[in-house]
């Protein structure tokens, strides 16, 4: 079948082509590609603070997804105020620099701006002529992926999307100096990294990325869906832990639901308002996580602030593309059933959905 070539790469030969085992290791968070084209990467972390302060800090090889363009080291900084302001920054180095990073661990600098990993603990420091950010993130749970980390497409299964969440869960403790303002912070947070070969829009139709502390449980969940060409086959991935202890990661038991869908209101696509994975576990217990959707943080297309070229602005004109981001806030309920009683927990959450089609209505296949 068409489905069949999209494959979560789980074989033992997958795990030694790799070089890795099965236990995720510290240098696999170092740089894993040539940051040139033919290649996309980055360094994803986000904060949640007590006062109501979020931020998300991504380092980036080149431009985000793009796959053909030449190296170019980019920092994304988001600051999301408790009073509903929001701060966007972006930082570049010049045109064809090839990121300064290492291959052993995170070690990452752009511009005056680092990342590094060093005993258990992310440094992280954002700074401008606006923003001064230091945070350091000590894990509360172990590195994670799923399986390999790889999702492989097409008859070769040469083309890839790689994941690592290297923390799934982080306490935090920050310095924010805004325009000479000193904050200090604490909270809690999330780190992965990605990388890849392929233009996502070839290969993705959309995916919901989902992750919350709700109780005393860590979530990750996600809805990822393949483009038409692989029948919109659907690849679910769930982690969930506990008191430093990854409970459950078998995807393969994973159910989703999806309810009250609407038109978007920017993005002109489908938005499910509501989102349920069922994971069925053993010693009779089975979890349920639903998502429901009360706002959004951010609504953006991915073509704002692109430089393009004529040609490539007839031709997104001419194919209708609109690749769109939507990072929304709103309640995640855990409910955790074991041997017939019930535990139910409640959180606010945030949650993406990444839409790189221009799909107006889902079409997916189990």
């Amino acid at each position: 079948m068409m489905s069949d070539k999209v494959t979560l790469a789980n074989r033992k030969e997958d795990y030694q082509r790799l070089g890795i085992t099965k236990e995720p290791a510290i240098w696999e968070d170092g740089m894993r590609t040539n940051g040139q084209a033919g290649t996309f990467e980055w360094w994803y972390f986000d904060a949640e603070y007590t006062d109501g302060s979020k931020v998300v800090v991504v380092f980036y090889t080149k431009d985000g997804f793009d796959i053909k363009g030449e190296a170019c080291p980019s920092i994304r900084f988001e600051l999301t105020l408790p009073d509903g302001r929001s701060i966007t920054n972006l930082l570049s180095e010049k045109k064809g620099s090839t990121l300064r990073a290492s291959k052993e661990k995170c070690d990452v600098k752009i511009d005056r701006s680092s990342v590094q990993y060093s005993n258990g603990q992310y440094l992280i420091h954002f700074v401008d002529d606006e923003i001064d950010y230091r945070c350091t993130m000590k894990s509360i749970l172990p590195m994670w992926r799923p399986k390999t980390g790889h999702m492989y497409f097409g008859e070769k299964q040469e083309d890839f999307f790689a994941w690592f969440v290297a923390q799934p869960s982080a306490k935090l403790e920050a310095v924010l100096t805004l325009n000479g303002e000193r904050l200090e912070l604490v909270g809690n947070g999330y780190h992965d990294h990605n990388w890849g070969n392929v233009e996502m829009n070839k290969v993705i139709n959309h995916w919901y990325w989902c992750r919350a502390n709700v109780g005393p449980y860590t979530v990750i969940s996600c809805d990822i869906i393949a483009e038409k060409k692989y029948s919109y086959k659907r690849s679910p991935i769930i982690m969930i832990a506990k008191d430093g202890e990854i409970l459950e990661d078998q995807e393969e038991h994973t159910k989703i639901e999806r309810n009250d869908t609407i038109n978007h209101p920017f993005t002109k696509k489908f938005m499910d308002n509501k989102l349920k994975f069922n994971q069925s576990s053993g010693h009779n217990t089975s979890y349920q996580i639903e998502y429901h959707r009360k706002d959004d943080l951010v609504a953006s297309s991915l073509l704002a602030g692109m430089k393009l070229s004529l040609p490539l602005k007839i031709a997104i004109k001419v194919l209708k593309m609109n690749p769109t981001y939507v990072r929304c806030i709103g309640t995640v309920t855990l409910t955790v059933s074991k041997n017939g009683k019930e535990e139910v927990y409640e959180q606010e959450a945030l949650w993406e959905q990444m839409f790189f089609a221009k799909n107006k209505h889902a079409i997916i296949h189990e």
